[in-house]
């Protein structure tokens, strides 16, 4: 049987094109490698004795602010109704239970990976690049001059603060190893534990952060900064712009259907067959680390009162424009090097048998970086997937809603 698998992993290529976070895969018991990314458990007592994976990809991206649509529909509907042309408009969105405005853009590149049981542990290695970039803390005010620029009359005269404004973002590869045990087997229950472990090689980044913002805009030509603190940091593109390290932490505990007392995957009279369960749980910690850009452009800034004339007839080209512009500031340091955080986050799982070969998963993600820090913003999100899954075949429908926005869930398949 072993043999007979490890020919088909090497003959079949596995090409992922997946969303964000993997919903639609993250729950499914024939993975292999990809259910790990958001528990490292997940690969103990994995269902194939080995998993393959050759190539894959995948993307994503999502904000709070804008939408390519006319009449408040998605872009599916909007390209259907204008024959697949360029018809529809860009237009706010509304925010609902989240306070600020959020964005999301990230895309990864999946290299050769492997996953192998043995006994009541399993061991992966892997490569992978990512792209990431995130934006957060955009109060209504500001998403509306960002949306419909400072010449927007109805928000002139009134004086704004804004608090925690970051965008950020950071290209790089890791290479990483995944080492799950299962911890006890005892009765109906089993409990496992797994940690990815991963080596980053930096390729670009770029940061920017306002830590406190209060302004005015007057008219459509003058602004008063009456208070400004900002971070910034830029690295340039390079094959070995940055290094660092990441982590990701993991338990499961399952409801088995049968006694798992002293059980060893893929050993003994059981062979490769599948331990089925009633249900399973999960909690991990994804993304713990960084990247440290050492020949990064990077600074603070600080200003009292600054006013700028004409913001329509601003030229801001390199450092030295960004000088001109602030030249009231009362601090401003400048320091080679730079730190970014992975976009870490916390993250409950729970899958539910249904029937034979028919289940349903639910999923939550929350960020954990600080509003004041240069790390990356992991979007929230809570997916509900239904799923189907035999060894040959399996097929997902994730029910997914992004930064708790319960007026635009995303559907997919």
């Amino acid at each position: 049987m072993r043999a007979r698998v490890l020919l088909a992993g090497l003959l079949l290529p596995a090409v992922g094109v997946l969303a964000q976070e993997r919903f639609g895969l993250l729950h499914g018991n024939y993975g292999g490698t990809d259910i790990t990314v958001l528990n490292p458990a997940r690969s103990a007592a994995q269902w194939p004795w080995m998993d393959i994976r050759l190539v894959g990809a995948d993307a994503f991206a999502w904000n709070s602010l804008v939408a390519w649509t006319g009449r408040d529909r998605p872009l599916i509907d909007e390209l259907r109704s204008n024959g697949g042309g360029s018809g529809g408009d860009l237009v706010m969105r509304s925010l609902h239970l989240a306070r600020t405005h959020h964005a999301t853009v990230a895309a990864n590149v999946l290299g050769p990976a492997v996953s192998v049981s043995l006994g009541r542990s399993s061991v992966g290695f892997g490569i992978r690049s990512r792209s990431y970039v995130s934006a957060s803390g955009i109060s209504p005010e500001l998403g509306r001059f960002i949306f419909e620029g400072l010449n927007y009359a109805p928000q002139h005269g009134v004086r704004y603060q804004d608090h925690g404004v970051r965008v950020l973002g950071a290209a790089w590869t890791e290479v990483g190893m995944n080492y799950a045990r299962i911890l006890r087997s005892e009765g109906f229950g089993m409990l496992s534990a797994g940690v990815n472990a991963r080596y980053l090689l930096g390729h670009a980044a770029g940061a920017f952060q306002i830590t406190d913002l209060d302004y005015t805009v007057y008219d459509t030509a003058r602004i008063d900064i009456h208070e400004f603190s900002a971070r910034y940091g830029f690295a340039a593109p390079a094959i070995n712009a940055g290094t660092g390290w990441g982590a990701d932490l993991g338990i499961t505990y399952e409801r088995t259907m049968d006694e798992v007392s002293d059980y060893r995957p893929h050993r003994g009279g059981a062979g490769c067959t599948p331990l089925r369960y009633r249900y399973r749980v999960g909690i991990s910690l994804v993304d713990l680390g960084g990247l440290r850009f050492a020949q990064a452009e990077a600074g603070t800034v600080s200003a009292g009162a600054l006013s700028i004339p004409d913001h329509g007839d601003m030229r801001v080209r390199g450092i030295e424009g960004i000088d001109s512009v602030l030249a009231g500031a009362t601090n401003w340091t400048r320091t080679n090097g730079m730190r970014i955080g992975l976009p870490t986050g916390l993250s409950l799982q729970y899958d539910q048998r249904l029937a034979d070969f028919a289940y349903v998963g639910v999923a939550a993600v929350h960020p954990l970086s600080g509003r004041n820090s240069l790390g990356l913003r992991r979007a929230s999100a809570i997916a509900v997937t239904p799923r189907l899954e035999t060894r040959y075949a399996e097929l997902a429908i994730p029910v997914v809603l992004h930064e708790f926005d319960l007026a635009k869930p995303s559907v997919g398949l």
